[in-house]
């Protein structure tokens, strides 16, 4: 399963496409694009790469708790 991150930048629209590894349980970036244009991760700087991570991780952490909330307000109201 992959998951689609987007934000804007000075640069224009970054959006990642990115998937939590089963081995490293590390974030992998499956592909990314800046403006439109192809973008490559090992293109930004190490400050950037290190900053992007730790958004998509957090990105990750909220889509976690979003299903978690889901799942528990579905089942209160199906008793389950």
């Amino acid at each position: 399963m992959t998951f689609v991150f987007k934000k804007e930048t000075s640069m224009g629209e970054l959006v990642v496409e990115y998937t939590i590894s089963s081995v490293t349980k590390g974030v992998k970036i499956v592909e990314m694009t800046l403006d439109g244009e192809y973008h490559r991760h090992s293109w930004m700087g190490k400050q950037g790469q290190l900053e992007l991570i730790d958004e998509l991780e957090n990105h990750y952490r909220d889509l976690l708790n979003e299903t978690a909330w889901l799942e528990s307000k579905a089942e209160l109201h199906y008793g389950i």
